[in-house]
């Protein structure tokens, strides 16, 4: 399976210097304007099915949730000593910043489990909250080379969507659906309050699990605005101090 191709127009290229956008996910560096968990093919480019219910931007039926935050995991005999350490670096930082309220042990006979995949012909991908059984989450090594991407894919696992898919986006961002390729749309859905619940924050620009403004760009233009003109979205760094509240919140740490 390829990853999605994202391309800007040759001729606005020529035209003026415009935004790179890589054309597969191979080719991200880290002076893309796009993310490397943006370029997948799946459901909002890295979620994988089948969907638990939609919630504010984290599930709220607690069967999706890791009991006592202990996340059991393996790894694929593909992975390298060093892409071990990264994906462990970022294991690292969730227990280092919940103060060990998220935990993640290596599997011996645990029945749910994170199985890592080093898959670099398919896009960082992960499963929404625990849905029992072995679940995948997918790291290729460009994805492995954006820590905040690393840390990404962990925050779906844990029980959460991605920011612009909260009911009220629409009053912190403005969707270019006529800048978005044909087919992608569905990477912007967002989801009405009667199946949506809150973990007391707000809105935030900053979490790392924002789509930058030119996630899934058909033409080298914005797909995300926001109304706030001094916002900056789609950061991977690490975890806004929002991101971690509500993580904190939803395991009642």
């Amino acid at each position: 399976m390829k990853a999605v191709c994202v391309l800007a127009l040759a001729a606005v290229t020529l035209a003026a210097p415009g935004p790179r956008i890589p054309k597969t996910g191979k080719e991200w560096t880290p002076d893309s304007l796009v993310n490397p968990d943006e370029l997948g093919e799946f459901y909002q480019g890295d979620i994988r099915l089948p969907l638990p219910p939609m919630t504010k931007n984290g599930l709220l039926d607690e069967r999706y949730r890791w009991p006592n935050g202990v996340v059991s995991y393996e790894f694929g005999s593909e992975f390298s000593s060093s892409q071990i350490s990264s994906v462990r670096a970022a294991m690292d930082e969730y227990e280092s910043l919940t103060g060990g309220c998220i935990s993640f042990k290596e599997r011996t006979s645990e029945s749910n489990y994170i199985h890592f995949t080093q898959d670099d012909n398919q896009g960082c991908y992960s499963y929404v909250g625990m849905i029992g059984g072995s679940q995948t989450i997918n790291y290729p090594q460009w994805c492995l080379n954006s820590f905040g991407s690393t840390l990404h894919e962990m925050y779906h696992a844990l029980g959460f969507y991605h920011e612009q898919s909260r009911f009220d986006r629409d009053d912190y961002v403005t969707i270019m659906w006529e800048n978005i390729e044909e087919g992608a749309e569905h990477n912007f859905d967002k989801y009405s309050s009667d199946v949506i619940g809150g973990f007391g924050e707000s809105y935030d620009y900053g979490s790392v699990m924002h789509y930058s403004a030119y996630a899934f760009s058909a033409n080298g233009e914005k797909t995300i605005v926001t109304v706030d003109p001094n916002a900056v979205i789609g950061q991977r760094d690490g975890l806004s101090d929002v991101d971690l509240r509500k993580l904190m919140n939803m395991y009642n740490c």
